[in-house]
């Protein structure tokens, strides 16, 4: 409660000043009239003027101590006023430290602080998987129809070779002249007219195939033999002997074995590419999976606010601790202060009476001087 007050010295002395006059009439008659008797036979100082030496010593003494008290007392008031001041200082800093908590718990309670960044944390980590799963499945798209269009490409291609293939093997099958035109109508007289017309876009595109791929007099031939188309007649290389059978053969061969090979690649390259997709997709939807219940986990832990939670209870703990441990503080350093206050009142009305007291005191030995120093007195110790 601060520091202890400071302790007066009190003399106890009469409740009036006209008993301490008498007393002191009586003390100085008395004296001088034991001073009288041994004054007769010896050459002393007269009594008179020892008891006026006692009177004026008392008289010093007097003030003195009157000085002493006034140095305690002034202390004490010092004292006291000083604790008065710290302790109403302090309460008025408890009392503003109160408000500021009572102010903090209810703005923690209804949710407008909060004390960690879990909350942004977690908003961004849903944000970016959000994004990520966002990123991944637009590119997934994207694949999937870049594959498809791959796909179909490739299988065009693959039914156009076949389609191929397959004429020029039946066209090559008994080698002889106008088989291929026999061939190519028995196609176009047997097959209906949706069947004829997707065969005839396989057979062209086969040929364009070829015009990529073979040699320029290969390509030209499969492409007639593809599409039907017949050439100009030349009788003069007609007349002559008869051995275009043997290259036509040898030709087709070649170029069934060229596209075969084509198709071969074609498909192979098709199936890497369908197994590239799945495995692409198995990837994608693992990765989906993932970032799915990452999202979830963090949403979760949105809705929860664990650590946000964890770091308020402990605040809020502290905090009302706090309050109340200032409450108690304020409450006693009030009554301290009333009690300091009380006190101060008190010495200041016992320091009032000590006052008047001692003037009394003074008053008396003062006049006791008198009667001493007057003719009276003289006249009865001669």
């Amino acid at each position: 409660q601060g520091l202890e007050p400071p302790q007066t010295k009190q003399s106890p002395l009469p409740s009036r000043s006209n008993e301490a006059m008498a007393a002191f009439r009586r003390v100085a008659f008395v004296g001088l009239a034991a001073c009288a008797g041994l004054a007769e036979g010896r050459a002393v100082l007269s009594p008179v003027t020892r008891v006026v030496e006692l009177l004026t010593s008392l008289s010093k003494n007097i003030e003195m101590e009157a000085k002493t008290e006034e140095d305690l007392y002034e202390t004490f008031v010092c004292w006291g006023k000083s604790m008065v001041s710290q302790k109403t200082a302090s309460n008025a800093a408890a009392s503003s430290r109160i408000d500021m908590l009572t102010t903090y718990l209810a703005d923690l309670a209804a949710g407008r602080i909060e004390l960690t960044s879990e909350r942004s944390d977690l908003e961004k980590q849903i944000e970016t998987v959000t994004g990520d799963m966002e990123v991944a499945a637009e590119l997934r798209n994207k694949e999937t129809a870049e594959f498809e269009d791959a796909k179909a490409e490739m299988q065009q291609a693959i039914y156009a070779l076949a389609s191929a293939i397959d004429v020029l093997g039946a066209a090559t099958a008994a080698h002889k002249e106008g088989v291929l035109l026999t061939v190519h109508a028995s196609v176009d007289a047997d097959d209906a007219f949706a069947s004829r017309q997707a065969q005839s876009q396989r057979l062209a595109a086969a040929a364009a195939l070829g015009e990529k791929l073979l040699t320029k007099g290969d390509a030209r031939f499969l492409s007639r033999l593809l599409t039907g188309e017949v050439p100009v007649t030349d009788w003069k290389k007609l007349n002559r002997k008869a051995t275009f059978k043997m290259d036509y053969k040898a030709r087709s061969f070649k170029i069934q074995n060229v596209l075969s090979k084509l198709q071969q690649t074609f498909q192979a390259n098709l199936d890497e590419a369908t197994k590239k997709e799945t495995d692409a997709k198995a990837l994608f939807d693992k990765l989906m999976t993932a970032k799915g219940d990452e999202k979830g986990s963090a949403q979760s832990a949105l809705a929860v606010m664990e650590k946000e939670g964890g770091a308020k209870g402990m605040s809020k703990e502290d905090s009302q601790d706090e309050v109340a441990s200032l409450t108690t503080q304020v409450n006693e350093d009030t009554k301290y202060i009333a009690e300091v206050q009380k006190t101060l009142d008190a010495k200041k009305g016992e320091w009032k009476s000590r006052t008047e007291l001692r003037a009394g005191e003074l008053a008396a030995i003062s006049q006791a001087m008198a009667v001493l120093h007057s003719d009276d007195a003289r006249d009865t110790f001669k």
